[in-house]
């Protein structure tokens, strides 16, 4: 009689490499998987990524707007600019009164007094 069985010993190593073929499988599908978790989570984090930059350019756009009280202060200038048209005109007006009176009286001398 043989002190090993070779028969068995055939039989315990098929069902080892079944075993440990049946691991290398989970094994390559778990990380087939989490490869492709791992791709999602990165584009996920370009994405957001590329959020974040427009949120910041948005930011930095917002933070140069006027606000209430720069729009009241060139509302008070408006008004202060048109109180000086309106005077500016008014004297405008005045002249204009004035060289028409000039003209008219130039243009009504006799010719030739000199």
């Amino acid at each position: 009689m043989e002190i090993i069985n070779w028969s068995a010993a055939k039989v315990l190593f098929d069902v080892m490499q079944a075993l440990l073929t049946a691991l290398m499988a989970a094994y390559v599908y778990w990380l087939n998987k989490h490869r492709a978790s791992q791709a999602a989570i990165k584009g996920t984090n370009d994405r957001i990524d590329g959020v974040e930059r427009k949120v910041v350019n948005l930011e930095h756009k917002v933070e140069r707007l006027p606000d209430h009280e720069d729009i009241k202060n060139l509302q008070d200038q408006m008004a202060r600019t048109n109180v000086l048209l309106a005077e500016i005109s008014t004297n405008q007006k005045s002249t204009s009164v004035q060289v028409n009176r000039i003209n008219d009286y130039l243009m009504n001398q006799p010719r030739g007094g000199h």
